[in-house]
């Protein structure tokens, strides 16, 4: 493994340090301030840290935004509608679903690993693979409590938004590897720029802020913990790592998130523990360690 490897396999466990706090931000700040103004706030100053970034790097902050169209057009989904969606899940749901809509959320590594088979065009392990992929849904099943397998629950809608956002975020770090975009164009300051300006005009369209209670000390804790570390820093650390280092190595590394950031929340949201909680958080990181053990005979630099 080349020193160019290694150094991107680092940025993106920063990265994945970083995000384990998404879960806990999100939602303390959507309940503190209104879900699509804190959205807002946090991810404009997201941009500012990665403008600043890239300022200290002595690099051309213009590269930040001169983005391929069809990078323009994954980044899109792959982070903008992403960011709308989770943030909304973890606004949305009761408390006791918020570990819950973290998991689902953080099945992404799994995801990754299996459009890398697609992409890449990688033969796996079929026994490991599969074993992977039985823990992982099984890991959901035990997260989850009884109503939420409902239809008529008002939670289904915030766990299909974080389901799909997942994907949309999976799909997003394999293409731009695939499609080798330099390292220096980072496409999350264009697209969290994007996010603001989306995020303040449903806050506006919907009245939301008409009713924004007043800044505290607290709550502007909270805008800075998360606009600096899980959406500014975290984005640009993980774009750069993902360019560069090993995917399977990188994928296999996240399954730790949904464990360390499904107990952080248990630990910040009671109401969010039960019995199937931590458990399954551990057999999703499971899974995706048995997905990504399948890709072990194959892993190379592409």
């Amino acid at each position: 493994m080349n020193s160019s490897v290694k150094k991107g396999n680092i940025l993106a466990l920063c990265s994945i340090m970083l995000w384990c706090f998404s879960g806990i931000c999100m939602r303390k700040g959507s309940e503190l301030l209104q879900p699509m103004t804190y959205l807002g706030l946090i991810t404009g100053i997201g941009v500012l840290t990665a403008i600043s970034i890239q300022f200290l790097q002595k690099k051309s902050i213009l590269l930040l935004f001169k983005l391929p169209l069809k990078v323009i057009a994954a980044g899109f989904f792959g982070i903008t509608v992403y960011t709308l969606f989770l943030l909304s899940a973890f606004a949305m749901v009761d408390r006791d679903e918020i570990g819950l809509i973290n998991l689902i959320n953080y099945f992404w590594p799994v995801w990754m690993v299996l459009l890398e088979i697609i992409f890449f065009r990688k033969k796996p392990a079929i026994v490991s693979l599969s074993i992977g992929l039985i823990l992982g849904f099984s890991g959901l099943v035990l997260a989850a409590r009884p109503a939420s397998f409902s239809l008529d629950t008002g939670n289904f809608i915030p766990h299909l938004m974080a389901l799909s956002g997942g994907l949309f975020w999976a799909f997003y770090s394999i293409l731009i590897r695939k499609w080798n975009i330099p390292r220096e164009q980072s496409g999350t300051a264009f697209h969290f720029t994007v996010c603001a300006v989306a995020s303040f005009l449903f806050a506006v369209i919907s009245g939301e802020f008409l009713s924004i209670p007043e800044l505290t000390g607290e709550s502007i804790f909270w805008v800075i913990a998360g606009g600096v570390g899980p959406v500014g820093i975290a984005y640009y650390l993980w774009e750069l790592g993902i360019k560069a280092g090993s995917v399977s190595l990188i994928a296999s590394a996240s399954y730790f998130i949904p464990i360390v950031s499904t107990l952080l929340i248990a630990m910040v949201f009671n109401e969010s523990m039960h019995w199937g909680l931590i458990p399954g958080a551990i057999c999703i990181g499971a899974g995706a360690y048995f997905v990504q053990k399948a890709m072990m005979p194959k892993i190379s630099r592409q």
